[in-house]
């Protein structure tokens, strides 16, 4: 005979499995720490690629200005703004990312608990149903 509680509890881990719970238990794998850094890692390869997208981009709209001053332009200048620019985005884009890795870190660890608690209440069923047998 079927037990209702059973099915019921089977079918919300399904659901959680399904949806959330195959990106939480991924990150089940890393220590926060290392979660967080690799985060962090991702996020400046793509800071980095959209800056030199956007560098890129300026340039070829302003390119006939800079043609046309190209013999006045002071590149050492030009090359600190860049540069200052760049490291702006970088120390930006590594604050928010290292805040939102640590709160997706720490929400899937929660989510991960009740997850866990339940496999655990399954197996306590489980071996009790054994045990009556």
């Amino acid at each position: 005979m079927l037990n209702e509680n059973k099915v019921k509890m089977m079918t919300k881990m399904a659901i959680y499995e399904k949806n959330e719970g195959s990106e939480m238990i991924k990150t089940a794998k890393y220590y926060k720490s290392d979660y967080v850094a690799l985060g962090i890692l991702k996020s400046l390869i793509a800071t980095t690629f959209a800056f030199i997208i956007i560098f890129i981009l300026y340039a070829f709209c302003n390119a006939e200005g800079i043609v046309a001053n190209i013999n006045e332009l002071d590149y050492v200048a030009l090359g600190r703004k860049v540069a200052a620019y760049y490291i702006g985005l970088i120390v930006a884009f590594s604050i928010i990312s290292g805040f939102v890795y640590s709160y997706k870190y720490d929400k899937s660890r929660k989510g991960l608990k009740k997850y866990f608690s339940r496999l655990n209440k399954l197996e306590r069923f489980y071996n009790g149903q054994n045990k009556k047998k």
